[in-house]
């Protein structure tokens, strides 16, 4: 009699921490059933195939807004390598945390002040004009480029890095 008293308070326990999950989700994530849109899909909509996806936090220079989230995704054509798409997405962290979406081609340029082989990423004029400019540091690392072309300077808690996670 202890032993099924026990079954059943665990089988109890389980439907409520299973209740819960669920709950949670549809409470912080938009419902339960619906399917979650992909902030970057793997593949344009010409099929080119996702090159990789960039994220990082910048200083936010908005009233109001605490950090700049910053989501760049690159596209290429697969068989050449050549630059096609891409999508960046801005979060504006403490003035609405909505999101600001852009899209569209971007080229490999190079030479960044002082560094004659580096290799630059230049979005196109759909994007905001301070994130136009990326710096190829390796397959990993973008450093965002300021004016003329030079590296932006950040401050003690945020810089203009942005880490490949995709």
């Amino acid at each position: 009699m202890n032993i099924a008293r026990t079954l059943v308070l665990f089988l109890v326990l389980v439907v409520f921490l299973i209740g819960g999950a669920f709950w949670l989700r549809s409470a912080y994530f938009g419902g339960g059933s619906a399917p979650e849109e992909l902030l970057f899909r793997p593949a344009n909509s010409l099929g080119d195939p996702l090159f990789g996806v960039f994220e990082g936090r910048a200083p936010c220079g908005a009233e109001d807004c605490s950090a700049l989230k910053i989501g760049l995704a690159l596209y290429r054509d697969d068989v050449t390598w050549v630059p096609t798409t891409y999508r960046l997405v801005l979060v504006y962290v403490g003035k609405g945390d909505e999101q600001h979406a852009s899209e569209g081609g971007w080229t490999v340029e190079g030479d960044v002040e002082g560094y004659p082989d580096s290799v630059v990423y230049a979005l196109d004029a759909n994007a905001p004009a301070e994130l136009r400019s990326y710096w190829a540091i390796n397959d990993d690392l973008l450093l965002i480029l300021g004016k003329k072309g030079r590296p932006r300077v950040g401050n003690a808690g945020l810089g203009y890095l942005l880490n490949r996670t995709q």
